[in-house]
């Protein structure tokens, strides 16, 4: 890569590589640089900041995962069959979750943060939404919608961690049955 100008859309997307790899927190420009070939002030041609840098890659993130839901909540389906697709996705075909988990980790950040609070309110209004379709009233839909978004997200915690569970496909029937009981 040595030697081509570096557009912004390079430094985000190797600003979210690097904090996939090692954290919010080892975000800088110069390591950032080096592994571009870049230099610094190339960075800084686009960002005014490492916040500047940092905002851009949540931005990016946060609006990638938004696209993902929205087109998600689009595809013609039952309302119980798209939550069943949430839980199947995350517990039996475990995506990657690396930048998620950097962000996790890093909520002591401000931009982080808030940044995680827009994302989680996203993720809460689409399962609360289908619950609404399945019958649910808006507040027990809310409530159920935290149930199901701490469940999973505790789960991609607890798997990272190397915990087994057996047959995941039961183990996410199971769950999910819980959570949309009447």
């Amino acid at each position: 890569m040595a030697g081509k100008r570096r557009t912004k859309d390079d430094w985000v997307a190797a600003a979210l590589e690097m904090i996939a790899e090692r954290g919010v927190g080892a975000l800088a420009v110069e390591p950032l640089a080096q592994r571009l070939g870049a230099t610094k002030g190339s960075a800084y041609w686009h960002f005014p900041s490492r916040e500047a840098l940092l905002q851009a890659a949540l931005d990016r993130w946060t609006g990638d995962i938004a696209t993902g839901m929205a087109a998600f909540a689009a595809v013609e389906r039952p309302p119980d069959e798209q939550l069943w697709l949430i839980f199947s996705r995350v517990i039996v075909d475990r995506p990657e979750n690396d930048v998620e988990f950097a962000m996790i980790a890093a909520t002591d950040d401000p931009q982080v943060a808030a940044a995680m609070r827009r994302l989680s309110e996203g993720r809460l209004e689409l399962l609360a939404s289908r619950l609404v379709l399945m019958g649910f009233d808006e507040d027990t839909a809310r409530v159920r919608a935290l149930q199901m978004h701490t469940f999973l997200l505790g789960h991609v915690q607890v798997d990272r961690r190397g915990v087994t569970i057996g047959d995941p496909v039961a183990y996410a029937r199971s769950a999910f049955r819980l959570m949309i009981a009447q």
